[in-house]
């Protein structure tokens, strides 16, 4: 998913990037990856989440055969790493707010790990979530009004139910420091986060998870409901 900027006003359009894993009795060809024919990669470029998916005022970004939203597993522990190549000053603080804030607000927890030199954003498999900066050069999406990027990795079973395994935030580093509304680099990062764990973008326009952002920066009813889901789903 990616946080978008544009005109006269502040935009967030976020586009989904999922590299999933995908295991079951079926044997897949994968002319990219080489695992025995068992596994295969999947990129989905679906920017609002799936249609139908989730309840009033949100959308699960990735759903089962079943109907049921990828997400973790049950209070996971969730390993992040960041790569501090174009960050801006400060920049661990902001990370360590942005995750403190998913943190208290969903089931789920973030465990900023350490640093790393690891710059494979669009090719993600099982592992820590990667947070970094990119410029459009080096990551494509974020050419344009594009401020960031994010998304999960994901394991499904012979069953048909799945769960994240991996994902990934980058954010440009063209992003200005504040936007017009009161948007800025923390509320894109939590944002993205969010997508992180399993939402797509909301349908109330006042929500943070809002497709388009006119300065919301804090978790509306909305949000909340849509994180309670996915708690619920992953250790119901």
């Amino acid at each position: 998913m990616d946080e978008r900027r544009g005109g006269g006003c502040t935009s967030i359009l976020s586009l989904l990037l999922v590299l999933g894993l995908v295991i079951s009795m079926v044997v897949y060809l994968s002319p990219g990856l080489d695992l025995g024919n068992v596994r295969r990669t999947v990129y989905s470029e679906r920017s609002a989440g799936v249609a139908g998916s989730g309840g009033e005022g949100y959308t699960f970004m990735q759903v089962s055969d079943g109907g049921r939203p990828v997400t973790w597993g049950c209070a996971a522990r969730i390993e992040v790493e960041v790569n501090p190549q174009g960050a801006p000053e400060g920049y661990a603080d902001l990370v360590a707010t942005a995750v403190q804030r998913v943190n208290e607000a969903s089931g789920f927890t973030f465990v900023v790990t350490g640093e790393t030199d690891d710059r494979e954003f669009q090719g993600r498999q099982r592992g820590p979530v990667l947070i970094g900066w990119a410029d459009e050069e080096e990551v494509s999406e974020l050419a344009g009004p594009t401020a960031g990027l994010g998304g999960a990795s994901y394991v499904v079973g012979p069953g048909g139910d799945a769960r994240s395994v991996g994902g990934m935030v980058v954010l440009d580093t063209d992003m200005p420091g504040g936007w017009l509304g009161g948007l800025d680099e923390e509320t894109v990062l939590v944002h993205e986060l969010v997508h992180v764990l399993g939402l797509g973008h909301s349908d109330d326009a006042d929500a943070l998870m809002a497709a388009e952002n006119s300065g919301q920066d804090e978790f509306t009813d909305a949000d909340l409901a849509g994180l309670a889901a996915l708690e619920e789903a992953a250790c119901g």
